[in-house]
C-alpha cells in the first residue's frame, strides 16, 4: 500500500517552538490535509522537510542526530503499519527539535477535550469559575458514546466532577455541559487562538451528527497538540497550580489501550485518547515521564482500520520508550 507521506523534521538549532501552538499562518478546511512540501530546503519558519527514506543530517552533535533518526524510523514503522492517514509528533521535553511526520489538519475526536479543559482552568484562574461550582445538566446535553452521565439520574455536578468525567472517562455529556458553562464554542475557540493554534477548531458539540452532516467537525494537528502538551508538561501553559491539576486529570485517563499499552509501568503517563469509528479515527496524545526525562508523542489516524491503528500505536509507544529510557 502506497502512502506518499512526507516527513517534517525540525532540526534548526536554537529554534524555540514549544511556547504555544503557533505553526502556520494558513488556515485549512476541516476535511483537507496539507502535505509537507517535498524539499530538503528550510521553510520560512526554519523547519526542514524530508522525503520518504531521507535521514537527518546535521553538523550538530552526533548523538542528537542519531536520536532523531531513531525516532524517524519508529514513526515510519508506525505509519507503515497503520491504515488510512496517520500523523505523528515526537519531542523530548527539553528539546527544541521535535520530529514530525505528515503534519496536517485531521479529525480530533475526543483529543479536542484537552483544549476544553484548558479553557475551563483559564476561567478558574481568572475567577470566572470555581472547581466546586455546581452546574445543572440539561436534558439536551445528554448524549451517548462513552458516557456514564447520560445514563445516570443526575441533575447537577460540580465543575471538578465534570472535568474528571470529560478527561478520565471521555464522557460526552459532561463535555457538552462544560462547553455550555464555559460560554460556548466561540469562547473556547478564542482560547485556542490565544494559544496560537490556527489549525485546531471546536466546530460542534460531542456527537452532534446534524453538524457533521453539514460538514462541521472538530479538527487539530499533531504539532498543535504536541506543542500544547510540551507547554503543559513544562508548566508554561497557565502556570501553577493549574497545569499540575490538568496533568493529574490526564494521568488517570481510563483508556490506556494505545500508546501506553506496551510501555513499562515504571513510567508515568499522562494521556488523552480520541476515537470515532464512523470515520476510522483513532488518536492518542501522551506525555511519558521516567525519572528526570520525558517525551511527548501525538498520533492522529483517520480513515483507517481500528485494530491496525491501535497495534501500530502500541508498538510506537514501546519503541519510543526504548529509545528514550533504555
Amino acid at each position: 500500500m502506497k502512502f506518499g507521506f512526507n516527513k517534517l523534521v525540525i532540526v534548526a538549532a536554537g529554534l524555540v517552538l514549544i511556547g504555544g501552538c503557533s505553526e502556520s499562518k494558513k488556515t485549512q478546511d476541516a476535511q483537507s490535509s496539507s502535505e509537507a512540501t517535498q524539499s530538503s530546503k528550510p521553510s520560512h519558519d526554519g523547519s526542514w522537510h524530508f522525503k520518504v527514506g531521507q535521514r537527518v543530517t546535521s553538523k550538530g552533535p552526533s548523538k542528537r542526530v542519531e536520536l532523531q533518526n531513531r525516532i524517524l524510523t519508529a514513526e515510519s514503522q508506525c505509519v507503515a503499519a497503520s491504515s488510512g492517514k496517520t500523523s505523528i509528533y515526537v519531542s523530548e521535553l527539553d528539546s527544541k527539535n521535535p520530529v514530525v511526520e505528515n503534519n496536517r489538519v485531521q479529525r480530533s475526536a475526543s483529543v479536542i477535550k484537552i483544549f476544553i479543559m484548558i479553557e475551563a482552568f483559564r476561567q478558574i484562574k481568572t475567577g470566572q469559575l470555581t472547581l466546586n461550582q455546581r452546574v445543572i445538566i440539561p436534558t439536551d446535553d445528554r448524549v451517548g458514546g462513552t458516557d456514564e452521565l447520560a445514563n445516570q439520574n443526575t441533575h447537577q455536578l460540580s465543575v471538578k466532577q465534570l472535568l474528571r468525567l470529560m478527561i478520565r472517562n471521555s464522557d460526552n455529556t459532561a463535555t457538552n455541559v462544560l462547553i455550555d458553562k464555559l460560554g460556548g464554542l466561540a469562547v473556547i475557540n478564542a482560547e485556542i487562538n490565544r494559544l496560537g493554534c490556527s489549525h485546531t477548531k471546536l466546530r460542534r458539540k460531542m456527537l452532534d451528527y446534524r453538524a457533521l452532516q453539514n460538514g462541521k467537525d472538530n479538527v487539530t494537528s499533531v504539532s498543535e497538540l504536541g506543542k500544547t502538551l510540551m507547554a503543559l508538561s513544562g508548566h508554561r501553559l497557565l502556570g501553577h497550580p493549574y497545569d499540575s491539576e490538568m496533568l493529574q486529570l490526564l494521568r488517570y485517563n481510563s483508556n490506556q489501550s494505545k500508546l501506553p499499552a506496551l510501555i513499562n509501568r515504571k513510567a508515568v503517563i499522562y494521556n488523552k485518547t480520541g476515537e470515532f469509528p464512523d470515520y476510522g479515527v483513532q488518536n492518542d496524545a501522551a506525555i511519558v515521564k521516567k525519572g528526570k526525562r520525558a517525551f511527548v508523542v501525538v498520533v492522529l489516524s483517520e480513515n483507517g482500520t481500528q485494530q491496525k491503528q491501535i497495534n501500530a500505536m502500541q508498538m510506537l509507544g514501546k519503541r519510543l520508550y526504548s529509545i528514550f529510557f533504555s
